[in-house]
């Protein structure tokens, strides 16, 4: 007969952790730069800060004034900076799971803030996005009138909070569809197209884009992280265990 060894706790911490998928993308900021992003949207605004984190020791940092240098090509209506990101299989019937936490400093203005959407390469067609409202979230297709959903309160200063998603991609919007989660709460299935056409791919920007404000604002981003299973990146925000900044 053969005596099993009751199992160590690390040989447990190592079996917790192996059941788990690796992140296939993340940017933490712990580079202490903006290397892990492929490409910022009008970089004058993005920095690194250490002065608040999410987890580790840096954060990104968005601010932005209404100065002509935070317009993009000279124009009010996009006074902005952003970070991009393209995931690898945006095609029809691929499925994406992504996740980003943010902290306001300072609570922003009762203006429309487009926070984070996804938009089609080439042909830059914008499908959905967050807008926020001062402190209230809502998620909406873009050539749409009015939200799918709000959220009041939602995005309150001092706290860290947390966007998570996953998109099926269709042009057919039968079959598109997008799952959504505040600090960890779902908000329930939105079925819309999701693909601008059967040829471009998508990508994503988060960050700030508003109308040209002379009001600077401040958005920090961190723990952006893209993952095979939607339980993966959901289990890298714990929302029983509130964060705040000094």
């Amino acid at each position: 007969m053969t005596l099993r060894r009751p199992a160590t706790a690390a040989s447990l911490l190592l079996l917790a952790a192996s059941a788990h998928a690796e992140l296939l993308w993340q940017a933490d900021f712990e580079t202490g730069d903006l290397s892990q992003w492929p490409y910022v949207t009008n970089p004058a605004g993005a920095s690194v800060t250490s002065a608040c984190a999410y987890d580790g020791q840096y954060a990104g940092q968005i601010a932005i004034t209404g100065d002509d240098k935070y317009l993009w090509h000279g124009n009010e209506a996009l006074n902005r900076s952003e970070f991009n990101y393209q995931p690898a299989a945006t095609g029809e019937g691929d499925t994406t799971h992504i996740g980003w936490s943010f902290y306001l400093p300072q609570p922003l203005l009762a203006v429309k803030h487009e926070i984070g959407y996804w938009e089609s390469g080439n042909s830059w067609q914008q499908k959905m996005r967050y807008n926020l409202f001062g402190e209230t979230l809502s998620f909406t297709r873009s050539d749409a009138d009015e939200p799918y959903w709000s959220k009041p309160g939602f995005a309150s200063a001092g706290v860290w909070h947390d966007v998570a998603m996953t998109v099926h991609w269709s042009t057919d919007p039968a079959q598109g569809y997008v799952d959504i989660w505040l600090d960890g709460k779902p908000m329930g299935r939105t079925q819309l197209q999701t693909r601008a056409n059967n040829t471009d791919p998508m990508f994503t920007q988060i960050g700030l884009l508003r109308h040209r404000v002379a009001q600077r604002e401040v958005i920090l981003l961190d723990n952006v992280r893209v993952a095979d299973t939607i339980e993966d990146v959901l289990d890298a925000f714990d929302p029983t265990q509130p964060k705040t900044c000094p």
